[in-house]
């Protein structure tokens, strides 16, 4: 019997958007068009999507800041190898060809430290099923 093919990256983006779509239904806030709606209506509508998203990544990815400083502070690269940095950061605003050691963090960035999906179906593009309600 041959082996079964490993997942590839596109099983774990279908996965997490099918996660967060049956978790919170993410995918259908995000393709609707909200231009009709008042910012009430959708500020209303944002905090339980926020908290149920929120809770599922929670769930399934632990996340960890790339620098793990407050915002608008001076923060310093040297930590960070330089095989890493063209990866974890990216210079902003004034930058010379030779970037500093640091400089004003504008957002610290996220990275998975780890990731615990529910095993993909290889080959699978369906977020979310269509419904059909039998009455």
């Amino acid at each position: 019997m041959p082996a079964e093919p490993a997942p590839d990256f596109i099983d774990g983006a279908v996965e997490i958007l099918a996660v967060l779509q049956r978790d919170s239904r993410l995918v259908d806030f995000l393709m609707e068009d909200i231009g009709t709606y008042d910012d009430e209506q959708v500020g209303a509508a944002v905090r339980s999507l926020h908290d149920q998203c929120r809770e599922s990544l929670l769930r399934y990815v632990r996340l960890t800041p790339v620098i793990d400083a407050v915002e608008g502070t001076q923060a310093s690269v040297a930590g960070i190898a330089r095989a890493d940095r063209a990866s974890l950061l990216k210079f902003i605003g004034n930058v010379p060809a030779q970037p500093p050691e640091g400089g004003t963090l504008r957002h610290k960035g996220w990275r998975a430290e780890k990731v615990e999906l529910p095993k993909p179906k290889h080959g699978a593009v369906v977020i979310a099923p269509a419904e059909i309600e039998i009455e």
